[in-house]
């Protein structure tokens, strides 16, 4: 009895380790147009930033094998450039791979729930706090504002840049005035992975 509270209390202290010693990180938003995989319609423009390495991952995530472990995050930004509130699903959100296959994204609680054992402690700076703080929440973007956010996919066992080839599609953006769609939104993420694009560049 004693050697299964003693391995019970010992599997408690890990989790709470993995937790107190998870470092938030901040990740800093540039100007839309500094985003090589970008795409404009309508006066909103949509801009891809893969997080295709894990050592990309890491400067985001206290997590040093997140891509390894099948986890590919893609941070978003929207930009609304039009006098109209627009609304993003997020559920509606996407990616197409290299193969035409499409995956729809990862919540931030299973992703936590796996990687840190089930941790999914909402106290400030734990995993799941920070992960769930920085995945994009679908709702409304100010006229001429900003919004922006991680959607995390799962591939696993991937040889290779797993979103390499693979493409973001938005299939609408809602114009809260007209109630007319904008979009679809199709975004490559060949050009924001330098090591996929600098292969393309010398193959020319």
């Amino acid at each position: 009895m004693r050697s299964t509270i003693s391995v019970l209390l010992i599997f408690a202290g890990t989790l709470t380790g993995l937790a107190a010693d998870y470092v938030v990180k901040t990740v800093k938003v540039q100007p839309i147009d500094t985003y090589p995989a970008r795409v404009t319609v309508g006066d909103i423009t949509v801009a891809a930033d893969p997080y295709a390495a894990d050592e990309k991952s890491f400067t985001a995530f206290d997590y040093k094998n997140l891509n390894t472990r099948g986890y590919h995050p893609v941070h978003l930004i929207i930009q609304n450039s039009t006098r109209d509130y627009v609304t993003i699903r997020t559920r509606n959100i996407v990616l197409v791979n290299a193969a035409g296959t499409e995956l729809y994204a990862t919540s931030a609680a299973v992703l936590v729930s796996d990687l840190f054992k089930g941790n999914l402690s909402y106290k400030r700076g734990s995993p799941f706090s920070d992960f769930s703080a920085k995945e994009l929440s679908g709702g409304r973007v100010d006229p001429n504002g900003v919004i922006d956010g991680f959607v995390f996919f799962y591939i696993p066992q991937t040889k290779g840049v797993a979103l390499a080839g693979s493409r973001i599609v938005i299939p609408e953006i809602l114009n809260d005035s007209t109630r007319k769609p904008i979009g679809p939104f199709e975004i490559p993420l060949d050009p924001g992975i330098p090591r996929v694009e600098e292969r393309k560049s010398k193959s020319k």
